[in-house]
């Protein structure tokens, strides 16, 4: 069951490169700009803004600041009434990857690719431009957990190819103290139970590459499974199940299926044998929604359950660039941009619908709003690039 007092809220780029916030039943009732760009009659000095993310209190959203042709980039916490914006994070030669919150709405992880390579900072709300350089290194993926101030950074991508990878975790309210180094194997994004008590992620600390668990509380790996090519893997909201699925081919972004693992048990189902370029899961825990690439019309999204009963929705699309490298990473953005609406009921993605004919509908990009229970056709919420949901509902679960 979920609250029905607190509306669904997103936030989206607008066309003009403002940030705004969308409220109603189906976020599709009140509009309010959330950003200024500060300059409406010079294009060199206006600020653009990207990747907006819902602080997990709901009180903020933190987006990065860009000027077009500048190397200095920003992040910025702006409350959720749109009247106070701080700039929390600045860097010259920063060119801006992603951010994502602390589960306690304190702190937030800022990459950025500077002429050193990737770098992961951590900023302090409370300290405006003051960060901790927590880490370094290519390519770079990272992971709160869900409840206290400990992240995990993988950096170096597999030990098995490079002795300088690693996959760290730290905890920040111990002034950053490392308590604990894995041996990577060929994955990205290190996944935390919704608990916090484990973290996926594959180990090739053997002469093999397995699915593995981290416990938090004794340091030990429980050994899950072994696994072949590149692996991306994703907790079920309520954590009974791990959905993971593996690139098998010669296209690094293309993978093979979708497998889900009861974390219990060890019982390993597939549940969908398509290749698809991303999944994420409904927050009812029994669903997840894929996007497979069609080579007459772009991509297609499709629904399947944990029993592997699958749908293919109506609204096939081309993505704008921004949905682009967010599909491409996933797993990255899952928790902290959350496509699908905290009630389970709406998708939201930005790009160009297809013509029915399957070519592309030509125009400005625009965002999207795709029911998830009836079949009904895309409908447009506003031009845009991106936009992810306020994820409140989902944690308020009962």
């Amino acid at each position: 069951m979920f609250p029905s007092t607190q509306a669904c809220r997103l936030v989206y780029v607008g066309e003009d490169g403002d940030v705004y916030q969308a409220v109603g039943s189906a976020a599709r009732d009140d509009h309010r700009r959330l950003t200024c760009a500060w300059s409406d009659t010079d294009a060199r000095e206006r600020i653009h803004y990207i990747w907006p993310a819902y602080s997990p209190d709901g009180s903020r959203v933190a987006c990065f600041g860009v000027r077009p042709g500048f190397s200095t980039a920003g992040v910025y916490a702006v409350a959720d009434d749109g009247v106070r914006s701080d700039q929390v994070w600045c860097r010259d030669d920063a060119d801006p990857i992603s951010v994502s919150w602390s589960p306690d709405s304190s702190h937030i992880a800022v990459v950025f690719h500077s002429e050193n390579g990737l770098k992961l900072d951590i900023a302090d709300i409370s300290r405006p431009g003051q960060q901790l350089s927590l880490a370094s290194g290519a390519p770079l993926f990272w992971s709160w957990s869900p409840v206290e101030q400990v992240i995990a950074v993988h950096t170096g991508g597999s030990r098995s190819i490079s002795s300088e990878a690693a996959l760290s975790i730290f905890r920040l309210d111990r002034g950053a103290e490392r308590i604990a180094s894995l041996a990577p194997g060929e994955f990205r994004t290190p996944a935390w139970s919704p608990d916090g008590k484990r973290l996926a992620y594959i180990d090739v600390s053997g002469s093999r590459e397995f699915l593995a668990f981290y416990r938090i509380d004794d340091g030990v790996s429980e050994i899950v499974c072994p696994v072949e090519g590149h692996s991306v893997m994703l907790w079920s909201p309520d954590g009974s199940r791990l959905a993971f699925s593996q690139a098998l081919g010669d296209t690094p972004h293309m993978y093979t299926g979708v497998t889900l693992v009861d974390p219990k048990t060890g019982r390993i189902d597939v549940i969908n044998e398509k290749d698809v370029i991303s999944f994420f899961w409904s927050p009812c825990s029994e669903r997840l929604v894929s996007i497979a690439f069609d080579e007459k019309a772009g991509m297609e999204w499709s629904v399947f359950d944990v029993r592997g009963m699958r749908r293919t929705l109506s609204s096939q699309f081309y993505p704008s660039n921004e949905f682009v490298y967010f599909c491409q990473f996933f797993d990255q953005f899952a928790s902290s941009h959350p496509l699908v609406s905290p009630d389970g009921s709406s998708l939201v993605f930005a790009g160009h619908l297809a013509e029915p004919d399957r070519t592309r509908l030509e125009g400005r990009s625009s965002v999207y709003l795709v029911s998830l229970t009836r079949p009904e056709p895309a409908q447009k919420l506003a031009s845009g690039h991106f936009a992810c949901w306020d994820a409140r509902v989902r944690r308020q679960r009962a």
